[in-house]
């Protein structure tokens, strides 16, 4: 287990003041909806670029997810199984992930699958912690998950092997023409994987995955227009319950075109899009498709009214069908509307955020949403901010729909949530100290009793969550610790899977062509639910290290060991983890 005393060297280390290089601020683009750096942003973000993503060298999306402050990961296994991530203790459901700026996942399921979505095509993420319904409509209760897909800038080739039978490749191009720039990229990856239910189904479970980017931007006299295309198609195996060998189909597919024009004080933002998400499960005997198709338009405009006051407003429109389903829907369709608005107001020292929205859908008519926050400069290094936010999370068509269980009825769940921060900066690091709370009202549940679904549950959520990031002697540091009290207001019981304590540490230093990385990642046992095997998880420790080293301009090997004391644990009950694994990659960009 991973002792407190080891927390409090931690902590020590990287609270040590030292001179170093000016660190290079991130910028925000998605928690104001317009590109702001983070020290100006009024909650709590992470933002990871491609250099970031890269040198992390995590197996997949959840698994680098779970390595950032305020999320939480249960696996149904290993790379490709079935996945919860919980920001800030919500439920899966309650984050929105956005991909490109277009809103993605199932609507079936009322989420987006992230196992299968490939590292390789991701070139930023961007993780707001904290409700942003006022900015993006339902969904966004505890935070938002935005990812920027990559576009490739001039030739560039990766491969990986590992264990598991883990193996990929991926080969990007791009070429400038004129005012005319063009990319492409697509890759292969797969793996055999280990039995992640041993108890039941004595197979491996791996995976098998496809996908490929076009992409172009225009630069004309009246803006830049940018097009591009996606494709992502597969398989992964996993077990269930029941003992039986089960697989399922994937495909995700998009098209968006976007325009972006400066025009004098005024910046203008269209884009239009086309998702489609489909997940086919199936076993010896059945399929059971779920198509979810999702059309959307969104307009948005900005410019600073005075030298102290910005101002944004858009307008936001999406239709989403259950396109083809293993089942009878009463309804298949439904299309959401919504404006929104939002000001930044900043004076001396003082800086002040407010933004509304209004959306209006077809089963459950309007809702509106409000953000506002404030922040406070006692000195250049020394900020204090507070929030305060409502959000909303519309019923998905299985909760309205699915014959059995399903409750037309359903209003949809909504929160209630504040934060207080204070932070800290200077030139090699920072530190983040942040308090929070969450009631959610109406939360939607199956419930036993009327085998049915039904607004039937109440739930609070509070915490705390420290964030130090500090370069000491050429070492450069993270460490994040939250500490989560979640509760079923109604039955006393704690939220499944999430725990009280987490802790991520990671430590990195480069010399000159070689650098290597250690980290440690602590979560304390977890509630599993009273149906559960085991209605308590234990805590655990995990270990891991990594290098690399650049051969020359063009040619980048790493190396990585996972899990580096072959840990064994499990993060939902009965369901197998990997013990000690490692990961060879190299890149190879020619000059």
């Amino acid at each position: 287990m991973f002792k407190p005393s080891w927390a409090a060297v931690l902590v020590a280390s990287c609270c040590i003041t030292a001179q170093a290089e000016e660190s290079i601020e991130h910028i925000s683009v998605y928690a104001n909806r317009t590109p702001t750096t983070t020290s100006e942003v009024l909650a709590s973000v992470t933002v990871l670029d491609r250099t970031d993503i890269v040198e992390r060298q995590a197996q997949d999306l959840p698994a680098l997810l779970a390595q950032l402050p305020g999320v939480n990961l249960s696996r149904d296994g290993g790379r490709g199984q079935n996945s919860g991530l919980y920001v800030r203790g919500g439920n899966s459901g309650h984050t929105l992930v956005l991909i490109d700026g277009v809103r993605s996942g199932s609507a079936t399921l009322g989420y987006k699958a992230l196992a299968m979505l490939p590292l390789e095509l991701i070139e930023r993420i961007e993780v707001i912690r904290g409700p942003r319904a006022a900015w993006y409509g339902a969904d966004a209760l505890s935070g938002v998950i935005a990812i920027t897909t990559r576009k490739a800038q001039g030739a560039e080739l990766n491969a990986n092997v590992g264990s598991f039978g883990q193996a990929g490749a991926d080969v990007s191009l791009s070429q400038q023409v004129g005012e005319l720039n063009l990319s492409a990229t697509a890759g292969y990856s797969r793996a055999d994987g280990f039995n992640v239910r041993k108890d039941l189904d004595p197979d491996r479970d791996g995976y098998n995955q496809r996908f490929a980017k076009l992409a172009a931007d225009y630069q004309t006299s009246v803006g830049l227009w940018q097009a591009q295309f996606d494709i992502n198609s597969g398989f992964y195996q996993f077990d269930t319950a029941w003992g039986t060998e089960d697989q399922a189909d994937t495909l995700n597919r998009s098209y968006l075109l976007g325009w972006q024009h400066q025009l004098g004080q005024w910046q203008h933002q269209a884009q239009l899009s086309r998702v489609l998400d489909d997940d086919t499960p199936y076993g010896p005997v059945s399929r059971s498709p779920f198509v979810t198709e999702r059309d959307e338009f969104s307009y948005q405009t900005s410019s600073a009214i005075t030298e102290n006051l910005n101002w944004l407003a858009g307008v936001n429109w999406y239709s989403e069908n259950v396109a083809r389903s293993g089942v009878t829907y009463v309804t298949d369709g439904r299309i959401n509307r919504a404006l929104f608005s939002g000001v930044n107001f900043k004076l001396g020292k003082v800086q002040l955020d407010g933004s509304v929205r209004r959306d209006l859908t077809d089963e459950y008519g309007g809702s509106n949403t409000w953000q506002l926050a404030a922040g406070y400069w006692f000195t250049d290094a020394w900020q204090l901010r507070g929030s305060r936010g409502a959000a909303f999370k519309a019923p998905t068509f299985n909760d309205l729909y699915y014959p059995g269980f399903s409750n037309p009825e359903l209003a949809p769940e909504t929160t209630l949530s504040d934060e207080i921060a204070i932070h800290y900066r200077v030139a090699n690091g920072s530190i983040q100290l942040a308090w929070f709370e969450n009631d959610v009202d109406n939360l939607i549940q199956y419930d036993s009793v009327s085998n049915q679904t039904l607004n039937i549950e109440q739930a609070k959520i509070s915490g705390v969550e420290l964030v130090i990031a500090v370069d000491v002697a050429g070492i450069q540091q993270s460490f994040a610790y939250s500490w989560i009290d979640t509760e079923n207001t109604l039955t006393g019981q704690r939220l499944v899977r999430r725990p009280e304590n987490t802790l991520n540490w990671r430590a990195a230093h480069s010399w000159d062509k070689l650098s290597a990385y250690i980290t440690a990642d602590y979560q304390s046992n977890t509630y599993q639910g009273t149906s559960a095997s085991s209605e308590y998880l234990g805590g655990f420790t995990l270990w891991g290290v990594g290098t690399s080293y650049q051969f020359s301009s063009a040619l980048t090997i790493r190396a990585k060991v996972d899990n580096l004391f072959d840990k064994k644990y499990q993060s939902n009950a009965s369901y197998t983890t990997a013990g000690v694994n490692f990961g060879l990659s190299l890149s190879y960009r020619p000059q």
